[in-house]
């Protein structure tokens, strides 16, 4: 057997000892390649092995902190159906298979949440089932752990990326005190635990890379760990799975002598194969291991998951820039900007630090690890933006993207600690201590509503409000049921009822309340119905409906809870049921004795545009087409996005032989609302009304071939 074939040729001798990256040696000078290990050797910054014990200081202290924490946040509006579905997926298993609900769960009719891995939640209904502990109890400590392991793998990927414990810190740091992480932590389980997976993978991946062309058993194990978490959660942890041969590919056939040393020696070839393989079939495996919907056909059913939730079949409007809009046909910038405006200040400077400096930081990082870096954290949002995918909720749905960009922008502060000194490196880690300081005041001082944050340069949160969503979880309802029940008198005794738009996550507080009704009221048909208290949250209103501090708080509140002065939820008691009775006389037929009802209700609350809108509607019913005018234009004031008062505007304006006006409110209604057949209607009997039939008559063909 030749030399070359031992692996003893000694230009390109595998070295016994990985170094991490920066400590690397140089390179033969046989070769050069652009992309090769680090041409100079780093010395790791005084007291390195000082930061290393700070750093796992503090990872111990979120290891018991945080589950500690996470007790004291409420159950978030979409919860009640992630905990069904641990417990569907743990009836599935338990029965080896014959209860089959997990496999097409889809609550509400469209959430299709059996594409989704149930990681978090089948491990918490297996825990609180057996031990009888109460479940979403479990469930918040459960996620605050995989928050843990964002934040303490941000700093690990920062460690192995940028090459010393003090980028590890910087990193960690920067990612315990961005309060949507942490906010989230406690309150979203599908995003938190998928980039969870997400980050140790690339923390392990990085990892494995350095150890190349002898990639150690435990890497490759933990690897199969992270990939089993982010697919086990979500199907874009397919990804993952595409990660581990591409780069490691990569890696071989970029550094010319790892290449020649490995294919010098069969033993190294059939050994990289045998755990890259490995490290990539037993992710997938593990990754699906727990997901009935993908155990039912696993080489298809991941990616048919993949393809649904890339282009989610539900379109749900979300507040951006001050407007609501589906998020079907958000701008391409939506995300980022969202970044923009709810990240802390020290990540954007780190980060466009990093942006200016990489092409200069060959001599002090290995670049091709800050490439694999970029990389995972920006590509998968260019792919969702090419394939219009459906964003909401602000970042929520690219949370796993934020860690690496953390790494980044740790990176770019680490860069500038390197190349100041004395004085100037002092003045730096000032200004990056006060702009630390600024998200960890919002954290204190508007805990447990972290994960409302919006930096300085947005105003805040109160400068985001009705602009940006705020409270959109819905964790506030814990609060809110916490102080009716200390401030409303026999509200165990009385027979009670509270309307609200988030009564799903409220009703669970008064499960020990048996005389208390709840009841699903939208904000916007309060009026309508008979209720004694009332809960309304922001995140389902329209801008236009709090914009106006005249208008919200509603007449009645009692109670707001607030985030740095701005309402994200508000607990109403009524003051009459005149608007209650007054409706219910007109859906009678009795137009007349509505009136009276309808205008002593518009004395006590004139901005409810509830009852000035049905109060037009009676009027017109009377012949009193001009009162009725007055009343539209009212509501329109006070809810300029009110297509109801605009639809009974026109109307009016018909009866008034008015028809241009007519056409012009029911085209805005149209506009707005395309599948609106009473306006179509309505429209079609204007054009008639001005002598245009033909124009009547196409809008009423229109109408017949949707029918």
């Amino acid at each position: 057997m030749s030399k070359a074939k031992k692996g003893t040729t000694p230009t390109h001798k595998a070295p016994q000892k990985q170094s991490i990256a920066g400590e690397t040696p140089s390179p033969s000078p046989v070769f050069k390649p652009a992309l090769d290990l680090p041409p100079t050797h780093q010395t790791p910054p005084l007291n390195d092995e000082l930061f290393r014990k700070i750093f796992w200081g503090i990872a111990l202290a979120l290891l018991i902190g945080m589950p500690v924490l996470s007790t004291q946040y409420g159950i978030t509006a979409d919860e009640w159906g992630n905990k069904a579905y641990g417990e569907l997926c743990l009836d599935y298993f338990t029965s080896l298979g014959q209860k089959k609900e997990a496999l097409s769960y889809a609550p509400r009719g469209g959430e299709v949440m059996y594409c989704y891995g149930p990681t978090l939640d089948l491990i918490s209904a297996a825990v609180y089932r057996t031990t009888g502990a109460d479940p979403y109890t479990v469930r918040h400590i459960m996620l605050s752990l995989m928050g843990v392991l964002i934040i303490v793998f941000s700093g690990l990927t920062g460690r192995v990326a940028g090459g010393n414990w003090r980028v590890g810190l910087i990193a960690l740091v920067f990612a315990l005190f961005s309060p949507r992480i942490f906010g989230d932590s406690m309150n979203n389980p599908k995003d938190i635990t998928f980039a969870a997976g997400y980050i140790v993978t690339i923390c392990f991946l990085i990892k494995y890379l350095q150890e190349l062309p002898r990639p150690t058993w435990r890497s490759t194990l933990l690897l199969i760990v992270g990939i089993g978490i982010g697919l086990g959660s979500r199907a874009p942890g397919l990804a993952l799975v595409g990660y581990v041969p591409f780069f490691v590919l990569m890696e071989v056939f970029v550094r010319t002598g790892l290449r020649k040393t490995i294919f010098s020696d069969k033993q190294l070839v059939r050994d990289v194969a045998l755990k890259t393989t490995a490290a990539t079939l037993g992710g997938y495996t593990l990754g699906i291991a727990f997901w009935p919907f993908a155990l039912a056909n696993p080489l298809k059913n991941p990616l048919v998951a993949l393809q649904t939730l890339t282009n989610f079949p539900i379109s749900i409007k979300t507040l951006f820039d001050g407007t609501k809009i589906y998020s079907t046909s958000l701008p391409w910038y939506y995300v980022p900007k969202y970044m923009m405006v709810s990240t802390p200040l020290y990540f954007l400077l780190g980060l466009l630090v990093f942006v200016l400096i990489f092409p200069f930081v060959r001599k002090q990082f290995n670049r091709r690890y800050l490439l694999i870096v970029l990389f995972v954290g920006v590509f998968p949002l260019i792919y969702g933006i090419s394939k219009n995918s459906a964003f909401y909720n602000g970042w929520r749905h690219t949370t796993f993207i934020y860690p690496p960009l953390v790494v980044l922008s740790a990176i770019g502060v680490e860069y500038l600690l390197r190349r100041f000194s004395g004085v100037g490196q002092k003045i730096f880690l000032a200004i990056i201590a006060l702009l630390v300081a600024l998200p960890l005041w919002f954290m204190v001082k508007n805990h447990p509503y972290q994960y409302t944050y919006y930096n300085e340069l947005t105003g805040g949160v109160k400068g985001a409000f009705g602009k940006y969503e705020t409270d959109y979880f819905g964790t506030s309802t814990r609060e809110i049921a916490d102080w009716m029940k200390q401030n409303i008198p026999n509200i165990q005794k009385d027979s009670v009822i509270i309307a609200s738009d988030y009564y799903i996550p409220l009703k669970d507080y008064f499960t020990d309340y048996p005389k208390i009704k709840m009841a699903y009221r939208r904000y916007y048909q309060r009026s309508e119905h008979d209720w004694d208290y009332a809960v309304f949250l922001t995140g389902h209103l329209t801008p236009s409906h709090f914009r106006n501090p005249n208008v919200f708080p509603p007449a009645g509140t009692i109670h707001k809870i607030e985030v740095n002065g701005a309402p994200i939820g508000v607990i109403v008691k009524r003051i009459s049921r005149d608007d209650f009775i007054g409706i219910s006389r007109i859906k009678e037929g009795k137009i007349e004795e509505s009136i009276p009802y309808l205008e002593k209700a518009k004395q006590l609350d004139p901005n409810n545009e509830v009852v000035r809108l049905y109060l037009a509607n009676a009027y017109i019913n009377v012949g009193r087409f001009q009162e009725a005018l007055q009343e539209c234009q009212k509501a329109l004031e006070i809810f300029p996005d009110y297509l109801g008062a605009m639809t009974t505007m026109a109307i009016a304006y018909i009866n008034l032989n008015q028809s241009d006006n007519a056409i012009f409110m029911l085209s805005e209604v149209l506009s707005q609302d395309p599948s609106n057949r009473d306006a179509a209607q309505y429209l079609a009997m204007a054009y008639e009304r001005k002598g245009d039939v033909a124009s009547a008559n196409q809008i009423r063909a229109q109408l017949q071939q949707r029918q």
